[in-house]
């Protein structure tokens, strides 16, 4: 028997099965950074929807005609608690960088300022409720970017 032929053949094993699990595992990382990137558009979209959600119903609630200022309160935090951005924000916050949960935090707080706003007897005519609409336009669009910046990072 020529041991040249046998070294030969078992290194040539050696390499192709190396290869092979080398392939399968960049394969592997491959696709857990696209399900990442996946599952993190997915939430970051959820949040900003279930935020816009919550703006627009806590405006139709206050365009409403109420007899009493709290009815009108009450109907403006129910509108924001049906809304889903409590929970769409900490599924975020559970599972976001650092940046990201600073970000959406001070978006979904600028929004309760928002709604505290509204129930406190503004009117959407009213220049309390257009500052804190203002304020919370700017906390939502630099959400977004941060969102974009980390999305950015994963899809390298």
């Amino acid at each position: 028997m020529e041991w040249g032929t046998l070294v030969g053949t078992t290194l040539g094993a050696v390499v192709g099965v190396g290869a092979t699990l080398a392939g399968e595992h960049l394969r592997w990382r491959r696709t857990v950074r696209d399900n990442r990137l996946q599952d993190r558009r997915t939430m970051y979209a959820d949040c900003l929807v279930a935020l816009r959600r919550a703006h627009e119903a806590m405006r139709l609630a206050a365009d409403e005609e109420y007899s009493d200022p709290q009815a009108r309160a009450a109907r403006i935090r129910q509108a924001f608690q049906a809304s889903g951005c409590d929970e769409a924000r900490e599924r975020l916050v559970l599972t976001a960088p650092t940046d990201v949960t600073e970000a959406i935090d001070a978006s979904y707080h600028s929004l309760r300022r928002v709604r505290e706003t509204l129930a406190s007897g503004s009117t959407l005519a009213s220049h309390e409720y257009d500052t804190a609409r203002q304020a919370h336009g700017d906390a939502t669009r630099a959400a977004r970017t941060v969102f974009r910046q980390d999305l950015a990072t994963l899809e390298v």
